[in-house]
């Protein structure tokens, strides 16, 4: 397979509709919000295990995964006592097989990261961290592909608190239900932000197709959320953009707005509500000379709007002279 070449740019707009994007544990599983300006936060831990998960169901059996190399690093795992995985636990379950108990030291660490880097997707895409234990040195691949740190809902929110009757009697001696409670937002568009990096991925071997893993991860992961909390979950575009080796456009989700609203940033609660403005970044990428081509996929029911103009983001960019390919994942 052939190792990313150029750098990338992934902008991604999803929509969440009665649930929670990402709760904050420290503050009752509310959905986190920005307290300045009300716009709903997804972290990019968040997002990536939305792709760590979608991996994990295309297959149950780890043998598998491993020899496909689509093993996920960073989930959960049990020790023979039944507790859960520490990271040096973690690490030692790749290290039985690839050193066999006669490496020590640095020759252990680069044992370890060539059967990681070989066999987990999710190390070569996002890189990981694992200590080997005491008086060992620690792996530490930086990932070649980050999401911002937190990507924004592209209007402001109000979380809600739903109260429901719950399954049992809140103590021994009720004779009635007790109530669950739980946060939602009714509903959020959100911009997320990712970006590629060639050198990076010379580092962790992330191939162009793991990086198409990556991106049917996100579609296909995001639509297949259904968790309690996590059912609602719909994307809604995708784009692409590929650079010249050692650029970028940046600032892709501080590029696009809401318009045409025709309610409050509050009560919005579908795609009808509004369009979605892409003006500012279709122009950008017009007058960008590094830009080599954009790959889109976009559901019908987003409508996109760019100079006075409708239709779907392919259809804007087309337009104006921009390159564009259908993504297919």
């Amino acid at each position: 397979m052939t190792v990313l070449m150029n750098r990338a740019e992934i902008l991604f707009i999803y929509e969440a509709k009665d649930c929670n994007p990402n709760g904050d544990p420290l503050d009752e599983n509310r959905p986190r919000t920005d307290p300045e300006t009300g716009e709903a936060t997804i972290t990019d831990v968040r997002i990536k295990r939305t792709v760590r998960d979608y991996f994990l169901s295309l297959e149950s059996n780890v043998e598998k995964r491993l020899t496909a190399g689509r093993e996920v690093l960073i989930r959960d795992t049990l020790k023979a006592n039944g507790h859960l995985s520490e990271g040096k636990d973690r690490a030692e379950q790749f290290l039985a097989e690839a050193i066999k108990g006669k490496k020590t030291g640095e020759a252990k660490r680069q044992a370890l990261e060539t059967a990681v880097k070989q066999g987990c997707i999710d190390a070569r895409l996002f890189g990981a961290t694992l200590p080997m234990g005491k008086g060992e040195p620690s792996l530490q691949l930086t990932g070649a592909v980050q999401f911002s740190a937190f990507n924004r809902s592209l209007h402001r929110v109000t979380p809600t608190l739903v109260q429901q009757t719950a399954a049992y009697a809140g103590n021994d001696k009720s004779n009635q239900k007790s109530f669950a409670e739980r946060w939602l937002l009714p509903y959020a568009c959100i911009a997320a932000y990712g970006v590629a990096n060639e050198n990076a991925a010379q580092t962790t071997g992330m191939t162009t197709d793991d990086f198409n893993w990556l991106l049917k991860g996100l579609w296909h992961g995001t639509a297949a959320l259904n968790t309690h909390s996590k059912m609602g979950h719909d994307p809604l575009l995708l784009v692409v953009a590929e650079y010249q080796s050692g650029y970028r456009l940046g600032a892709l989700s501080r590029r696009i707005q809401l318009a045409n609203k025709i309610v409050e940033d509050t009560a919005l609660r579908s795609t009808r509500d509004f369009q979605l403005d892409v003006n500012e970044l279709l122009t950008a990428w017009h007058d960008y000379p590094q830009l080599i081509g954009l790959r889109v996929l976009q559901d019908a029911r987003l409508c996109c709007t760019a100079n006075e103009q409708t239709g779907s983001f392919a259809e804007l960019a087309t337009r104006i002279g921009l390159p564009i390919t259908p993504l297919v994942i």
